[in-house]
């Protein structure tokens, strides 16, 4: 799998995640998906514990690795997600928060939130609990939207849609209701119009999915979301190519396959509203 057409680079294991959820999406619909290939792609990315960011590379980061969990917890691979829970809280920082990459020194919210989200949903409230108490402490700001990352003494203060998405879903689980509804309206005020249209696809795919799945948020980022698909269909589709990539539609890092599977997932969410 390549990140896109006519390119030779080999896609990376964040892109695999994307294609991976699109078709169990797809899956649920009814339709037919090689889903066994795709499992079978997904273990040359495998090395030791975790999974590499690349095949026969060896840097592993631990948000991809969440994110593949996540994933595995509905792929007909029982253990897998057990078995990167594990490896993710490898990177448990004494500090707090997960790292991002193994040997690196930021904890970011990709990684932290998304950890949380799989540990509670495998059951394991005390690490998810203490992973969110952490973030809270750390990221997390007035209007409940969450920064990035902090590196050393340093906060990157940016917003982006898929570390809401995650808070959320593992602030849903743990219970904590109110905070978790204050994150998703807060992003759902925030994420409007041009901010939307241009937000990378992947993250967007996230943050839908978790915002669905709360009540409070549900009819809000549906009616979001319907919107969303509406302007893709008539502003970014090429009818030559039939990916969405008109219109100035954000992107993630201009990476055709994870941008295409991530709008896929998108779809097949409003297809099952």
């Amino acid at each position: 799998m390549t990140d896109g057409p006519r390119r030779r680079r080999q896609a990376a294991l964040w892109g695999l995640v994307h294609v991976l959820w699109a078709a169990t999406d797809l899956r649920d619909l009814g339709f037919e998906v090689p889903l066994e290939d795709l499992i079978d792609l997904m273990k040359t990315f495998r090395r030791g514990a975790g999974f590499a960011a690349k095949p026969r590379t060896r840097l592993r980061y631990f948000d991809d690795n969440a994110w593949l969990g996540l994933v595995a917890l509905t792929l007909p691979e029982p253990e897998l997600a057990r078995e990167l829970l594990a490896f993710v809280q490898t990177g448990e920082d004494p500090m707090g928060g997960i790292l991002w990459v193994e040997g690196g020194t930021s904890r970011n919210t990709c990684s932290t939130a998304s950890a949380a989200w799989l540990a509670s949903s495998l059951g394991d409230d005390t690490f998810a609990r203490r992973a969110m108490e952490w973030l809270n402490a750390t990221l997390r700001g007035p209007d409940g939207l969450y920064a990035d990352h902090i590196d050393g003494a340093r906060v990157d203060r940016r917003i982006f849609s898929y570390n809401q998405g995650a808070s959320v879903a593992a602030l849903r689980m743990l219970g904590r209701t109110e905070q978790a509804d204050a994150t998703a309206h807060s992003s759902l005020a925030l994420f409007r119009a041009e901010r939307l249209w241009q937000e990378a696809p992947p993250f967007l795919a996230i943050w839908f999915r978790a915002l669905l799945a709360l009540p409070a948020a549900r009819p809000e980022a549906s009616s979001l979301m319907a919107s969303y698909v509406e302007r893709l269909l008539r502003e970014a589709l090429d009818p030559g190519t039939g990916l969405y990539t008109r219109g100035g539609l954000g992107s993630y890092d201009r990476t055709t396959t994870i941008d295409q599977a991530a709008i896929v997932q998108i779809l097949a969410m409003r297809s099952g509203i």
